[in-house]
């Protein structure tokens, strides 16, 4: 077993990275009334371990946030620093947030995408707390600002839940959007346009590629080889 948690897959390249995101920018470009204008996806406490969130993020991050990631295994920091993350996708651009603690570990696998903006404190600015706080907020209104009507992964694959924007606005950092000062102004569903988009990431998610087809073929094995 620890063979299994401790292997990556081969196939990862920056060509099969840009693959999956163009892939998943292909579902805004489709001319339609329901079409987004952007997926946001949100890890850890702040969208309450959301699962479809988390789903989106291991398909574009190679499993990174499995829980088998033997990147995170060995790190030593809590989940909550590791999984702060936020990724607005839009049809031509990648808005990220993230903290200098997961920057390093996110960095090889975003690196090569296309017009990527990345809302990231230094080291030294990240220690104070309540600033951190401060600046993820304003990152979260920055990301979202030119959005409309936004895609949320709401339900993991086979497991589709009921989509219900009021559970999305009890998310921490959607919350947080609400705060005066330093928030959006208002709350977070009464200025955007939510959707459910999990439906249409699952046919993505379905469709073969080099890494998906490694990850098959190491499932084969592994039952074979312990079976």
């Amino acid at each position: 077993m620890s063979q299994r948690r401790g292997t990556r897959y081969q196939s990862c390249s920056p060509a099969a990275s840009c693959s999956r995101l163009r892939k998943i920018q292909e579902i805004l470009t489709k001319s339609s009334k329901s079409t987004p204008d952007g997926i946001l996806c949100i890890l850890g406490i702040d969208s309450r371990y959301n699962e479809g969130c988390r789903e989106l993020a291991n398909y574009l991050l190679f499993d990174l946030y499995s829980q088998r990631s033997i990147e995170f295994e060995k790190t030593g920091f809590p989940e909550e620093v590791l999984d702060d993350v936020i990724i607005l996708i839009k049809s031509d651009s990648v808005r990220l947030y993230c903290n200098p603690v997961n920057y390093s570990y996110l960095l090889p696998y975003v690196i090569c995408w296309r017009n990527l903006h990345v809302h990231c404190m230094s080291q030294s600015e990240y220690e104070d707390e309540e600033a951190a706080e401060e600046f993820k907020i304003a990152s979260f209104v920055n990301m979202v600002r030119d959005c409309s009507r936004i895609g949320i992964p709401y339900s993991s694959h086979g497991h589709l839940q009921t989509f219900d924007m009021f559970i999305v606005e009890k998310w921490p950092i959607v919350q947080a959007f609400a705060l005066e000062g330093i928030g959006g102004g208002g709350f977070f569903t009464m200025k955007y346009e939510l959707m459910d988009v999990s439906e249409s990431l699952w046919k993505v998610y379905s469709i073969m590629d080099p890494v998906s087809l490694e990850a098959l073929l190491m499932e084969v094995r592994f039952f074979f080889k312990y079976s």
